[in-house]
Order: C-alpha cells, then structure tokens, then sequence
C-alpha cells in the first residue's frame, strides 16, 4: 500500500494495551487511537476510521464480544482482529460469530500481527471489489509445490519424481513435473522419458501460449504425471528469465491440480521465482552437517523475504545409512518443526539405475510409503492399508 495502515487498539487494560501498541510499531503500523470497550471504543472509531481494530478478548469476554459487534455496525468496512489468552475453540468461534477477521493467541509477536493485518486487508478489499463488480472471476488454479534444498545431493529430484507419481495413483488428480534444474536437470532420465522440447523452448514463446497450447511442451510418462523436462545443455538456461518463469508455472498451474517444481541445490532467480509462485515449498535437508548449515541460511533466508511458516514445510531425507545427528538435534539446531522424513532405503538407487520412480517399482517399500503418505499428507487423502502378507510380497 501507498500509506502506512492505521490501527486503533481496543482493550481496557493498560498494560496488553502497551505491549500491543509496541507490536504493532516494530511491524512498522501506525497505531492511531486506543480506547477501552463500549462507548469510547465505538467514538474513538468514528473518530480516526482506521483500517483494522486490534481487540483484546478477555474472561468475561461478553463486554468484548459486544464492543466487536458495536464496530461493525458502526464501520462496517472495516476489519477486525482479536487477540487474545483464551486459546479454546469455543472462544475463537465466538469471536467469529460476533464479526472478528482473525483470532491471535498471546502474546502476539509482530510478525503475526503483520501477517494477520495484511491478509484481513486483502479480505476486505477483495470483499469490495466483489462487491462493486470490479473483480473479474480468476480462474481455477492448482497447487503449486516447490521442492528446494540449499545443498546438491540431498534427494530433491526423487522425491520430486516420486511425490509427483504418487499424487497421480492416490488421488487420480492431474500432475505437472517441472525441471527447473539450472544445473544437471535430471527429471527426464529419473523418469526415462525423451526430451524434444523443454522449458527453454517454452520459455522462448511463453508471451504467445494459453493454458491449452502449454500442454504442447509436455511429455507423458506411462504413470500419468506430464513432464516439462530441463534442456538438455545448461547453457540453455541464460536466456530464460524469472518472468518467464512465473509466467510458464501460473499457466501449468490453471490447468493441472498439482505443479511440482524440483529446482537445483543452489539459489539464484530462476529459483526465487519459483519459491515467490509457489503455494508450498519443501524445504528439504540431508542429516549431514553441512546441510543443516546450508539449510539454517535458507530459512533465514525464506524469513527474511516474508515467506509465511505455513508456507515451508522442512523434510529430513535419509539419503545414506550414516546419519552424524538426531533429527531432535536438527530441529533444535534450526528452530524448526520437522513436518516429514523420508527413510533411507536402498530400493531408491536401483529403481533410478531402471528409470522409474520407486513408487511403481517398489510400492511397498519403506521408502515408498513414506511418499505415499506424504502425498495423502498434501492433498488430504486416506492411503489405503494393506496387509502383512501384501507387503511383504511387494518387498
């Protein structure tokens, strides 16, 4: 925006008054007016027509409640936040109910009244736009996930092949592969399909392609998932741009459910693009030292560019049997909750020396249900059990 928002803090006791106002100034708000529940808040509102109210929720929470409901109907265009100790279900609902945006738990740092200020914003302006008949109906568009890693070697292209052919066989949904490798750029031999045309090629016409013409530059592997494969010489790559980038994935993404983006151990334009496009980024690591190190800097990194935490899922891939750490050491030395591990198996190199995903070659090893579960994981699907004798067979 333009301007700095505005903020009038709603809540009777001084001293959360105090530590909410210092919040809302370092995330760089201006906070103008405070008032206490009832009257005073309802006048102070019409007073300053700020862009968000911050309330404060507090047993007995009815004073509250009815002072959330007194500013809607006073400025009605105008979003409001909740913080607030009480962390039950039953008082967030009865927050909601009564006309709040956003319900954050204390004690409420800046970077997530940042976040909740901004996304209620966009709310109402898009509840506006909606309104007046100004937002044009966007079209359909799938989930992008990015598959990145601060180290070369770690497993990104596997699980990026693999996730991509388990997404298609546990939820029948459509799936697009993108390499966007700059380096070695190996999705099309992992997945032994030819290369005729890449993402260079595509990237060359993308101004002139639409969501049907894109498809031309795909190959089809037998499993179903549709592949835009790296060019063949790196070289390729220095003519392509990040607005190309993000121009190819947006149009992939309104025509497949899913756009999975295996990228290089490295970080440069071409990859910012697709980490700034992407709904989901797995952020993966081996269990060595030196990739923890390198990953502790790319979530600093992915922090320091305002990437939401929901946003980065952090993976451990035991890609070796020798692991020098704990994964409790790795979540303590980065700060970060693990969301998922994959399991060293050694299925995972013979199925890459056949070219197919281990998935197809080996369904039932540890490996590949751990992928399995990872795609029913992301698209919120129940994998399917099955039986002692039945995996064992598979093995």
């Amino acid at each position: 925006m333009a301007r700095t928002p505005e903020a009038v803090i709603i809540d009777p006791d001084l001293g959360t008054r105090a530590d909410i106002k210092r919040a809302l100034m370092l995330a760089h708000f201006t906070v103008s007016g405070e008032a206490g529940y009832g009257i005073e808040a309802v006048t102070v509102a019409k007073e300053q027509v700020p862009d968000v109210f911050v309330v404060s929720a507090e047993e007995p929470v009815a004073r509250a409640l009815q002072t959330i409901e007194a500013l809607g109907d006073a400025l009605p265009d105008t979003p409001t936040i909740v913080y607030s100790s009480l962390a039950d279900a039953a008082s967030v609902r009865r927050a909601m109910v009564s006309g709040a945006r956003d319900y954050l738990i204390k004690p409420v740092k800046p970077e997530d009244l940042t976040r909740a200020i901004y996304g209620v914003m966009g709310q109402e302006e898009r509840r506006r736009m909606r309104a007046s008949g100004e937002r044009q109906e966007a079209p359909a568009h799938g989930t992008v996930i990015t598959v990145f890693g601060a180290k070369g070697g770690i497993g990104k292209t596997t699980i990026s092949t693999n996730l991509a052919t388990a997404l298609v066989r546990a939820t029948s949904s459509t799936v697009v592969l993108v390499d966007m490798d700059t380096r070695f750029g190996d999705v099309a031999i992992m997945m032994d399909v030819a290369v005729e045309q890449s993402i260079a090629d595509l990237a060359r016409r993308v101004g002139e392609m639409d969501r049907d013409t894109v498809r031309d530059y795909l190959v089809r592997h037998h499993s179903g998932v549709m592949i835009l494969p790296a060019p063949l010489h790196p070289t390729e790559w220095r003519n392509v741009t990040p607005q190309q980038i993000t121009k190819i994935i947006n149009l992939l993404a309104e025509s497949y459910d899913y756009v999975i983006v295996d990228t290089p151990g490295t970080f440069n334009e071409i990859v910012a693009a697709t980490l700034e496009s992407a709904g989901l980024i797995l952020l993966v690591t081996s269990m060595d030292i030196a990739s923890i190190k390198d990953t502790a800097l790319a979530l600093e990194m992915l922090q320091s560019a305002d990437v939401s935490e929901d946003k980065v899922k952090l993976m451990i891939n035991h890609s070796t049997a020798a692991n020098t750490l704990r994964e409790e050491d790795v979540e303590r030395v980065l700060e970060y909750k693990v969301f998922w591990r994959i399991p060293h198996d050694l299925n995972v190199a013979t199925s890459t020396q056949l070219g197919q995903p281990v998935v197809i070659t080996k369904p039932y090893a540890r490996v590949s249900r751990s992928i399995s579960d990872l795609a029913a994981a992301l698209s919120g699907t129940v994998t399917e059990k099955k039986g002692f004798l039945e995996r064992f067979l598979g093995h």
